[in-house]
């Protein structure tokens, strides 16, 4: 695999040779977003409701925001678009692609609001909207887990899918749990280490408000990730990735690049920038966005 233990800063621009194909495929997942979220866009109280959330993340209460119901729709409406494309170009990849083609078992943390389903959807689907996708002999399962009740979110994106895609339940399955990654049950272990691809897109940042159990989390992860097995850690690339430990700073990833006895870098790569296709048809604004990406094997 290439980019072993190269670290840079990389523009994710789409070729120009390729250029109208990904506007396609990108157009396809945001309408799945617009089918799926066309409920919650509706509500007279949702640009208010959307304002809150962006208030709480300011100061990281995140409790405040996934904890209430009646935000998960807003959030997912807006923030899941940017997040579903930037997945879908990630899982395109040829490392990752490679992964997705084995059809594993794929288990992605603190994904209840949808992106990784969708990203990790399109990808394993060659041609979404077309009836070679139909019949791709895919079979794998994406596992999304979160510590609150996204289920009827996920359902609707699920529902959608396969109505706009044709992907069948025999060609991916989709599995929902609940469960709390600052203090991990044995059932998030077991999962952990039953998947030959592990995710944690957008997530471990969020863990480090409880600094303690956030690195019980990596030694779980050192713990039940499966020899041979992929992990995948993805996040945002600025200042919200810091981590402050006693007096010293730190970018979050650098907990598990410490641990090269455990995890062998395939992709390391401190800034990307993921720009989507001009003239996409959504509701809502889509932005760009600038992450760090790690794909780890474990040893």
């Amino acid at each position: 695999m290439s980019d072993m233990g190269a670290t840079r800063e990389r523009s994710a621009v789409p070729k120009r040779s390729g250029e109208q194909d990904n506007t396609s495929q990108q157009q396809r997942i945001l309408d799945v977003l617009r089918m799926a979220c066309a409920e919650a866009m509706r509500r007279p109280d949702f640009a208010e409701r959307l304002q809150e959330i962006k208030q709480r993340f300011y100061v990281r209460d995140f409790d405040g925001i996934f904890l209430d119901p009646t935000n998960l729709s807003v959030y997912t409406a807006n923030y899941v678009p940017r997040r579903a494309l930037c997945y879908y170009e990630i899982f395109n990849r040829s490392e990752l692609k490679s992964i997705i083609n084995m059809r594993p078992n794929v288990y992605c943390l603190g994904a209840g609001s949808g992106s990784e389903l969708l990203g990790i959807s399109a990808a394993a689907s060659c041609d979404i909207g077309s009836s070679s996708a139909a019949k791709t002999n895919l079979s794998m399962t994406i596992h999304s887990q979160d510590y609150t009740d996204w289920s009827s979110i996920l359902s609707t994106l699920e529902e959608t899918i396969r109505y706009k895609w044709g992907i069948t339940e025999q060609q991916i399955k989709y599995q929902f749990s609940m469960g709390d990654l600052l203090h991990t049950s044995p059932d998030i272990e077991r999962n952990i280490a039953s998947s030959q691809l592990v995710t944690a897109m957008f997530v471990f940042n969020e863990l480090f408000s409880d600094k303690s159990n956030a690195m019980n989390f990596v030694k779980t992860m050192v713990k039940c990730v499966a020899p041979g097995s992929y992990f995948l850690l993805v996040d945002s690339a600025g200042s919200f990735s810091s981590i402050k430990v006693g007096d010293k700073s730190y970018m979050s990833y650098m907990f598990f690049d410490s641990l090269g006895k455990h995890f062998t870098p395939i992709i390391s790569e401190d800034s990307v920038w993921f720009r989507h296709a001009p003239g996409l048809d959504y509701p809502l604004g889509v932005e760009n966005m600038r992450y760090f990406l790690r794909l780890y094997q474990k040893q």
